[in-house]
């Protein structure tokens, strides 16, 4: 008797619990039909990344982004930004500590050219720069274009930022290591896009607000008259 009750109490429970799972509505049902176009097309998400694009991370603009994008459907307008804002550091520093490596890589001739000869003077005198990347505060796009397989992207950045040039017995020559700039630039990063090479190198860095610092952070490979309107400098102590 007592068996029959056990093995009916362990029947009740079985029950719940197989109903608790089945029970629940976990796959497609009817009123969710399963469309078989799903299986193969799958439709990316808005690139949420301040840069106008629209649902699929593409730009409206048929000779910016979107062309870019459409010639190689790897890009990523947010990706391509994430990696702007690090070279930005990154080329600051290596520049300051006259690291001529890191620079081979995300330049490309003309400009490791002109980043080369600066350096070059600075050790000719024995002298060192130290330029101190405090904040930036925004980075955007201004311009982009696909000429055959060859992309080119403008990307405006507004940063404060130090920069001092220091002699070889450590006085200070140019410049403040105490007080805060606020600098914008514009530099312009250029891809073959049939190359293997995903590096987006930089082709060339307009003058800006930041060519007022005595010892320049960034040598600026265009024309004065390339220079960005409507931007603004100011200094502050740290």
């Amino acid at each position: 008797m007592y068996d029959v009750i056990i093995y009916a109490t362990l029947a009740t429970i079985v029950c719940v619990i197989f109903y608790s799972v089945l029970g629940k509505n976990v796959g497609m049902g009817p009123d969710n039909p399963f469309d078989p176009k799903d299986a193969v097309e799958t439709k990316p998400k808005a690139a949420a990344n301040g840069l106008g694009v629209i649902d699929g991370g593409l730009s409206k603009d048929e000779t910016g982004l979107g062309a870019i994008a459409r010639f190689d459907p790897a890009f990523s307008p947010a990706q391509f930004m994430n990696g702007a804002k690090a070279a930005y550091s990154m080329v600051l520093e290596a520049f300051a500590n006259g690291d001529r490596e890191v620079l081979g890589e995300l330049l490309n001739d003309e400009v490791y050219a002109v980043y080369d000869a600066a350096i070059r003077e600075r050790e000719a005198k024995n002298q060192k720069q130290v330029t101190d990347l405090g904040r930036l505060r925004k980075t955007s796009i201004l311009n982009a274009s696909l000429n055959g397989s060859e992309a080119r992207i403008e990307v405006l950045y507004e940063a404060e930022l130090t920069s001092a040039l220091f002699d070889e017995g450590g006085n200070l020559l140019q410049g403040n290591p105490d007080i805060l700039s606020a600098v914008s630039e514009v530099w312009e990063y250029e891809r073959n896009m049939k190359s293997k090479d995903p590096t987006w190198k930089l082709a060339s860095v307009a003058p800006s607000e930041g060519d007022d610092l005595a010892a320049d952070p960034s040598p600026d490979t265009k024309p004065s008259d390339t220079k960005p309107s409507g931007t603004k400098r100011s200094d502050t102590k740290k």
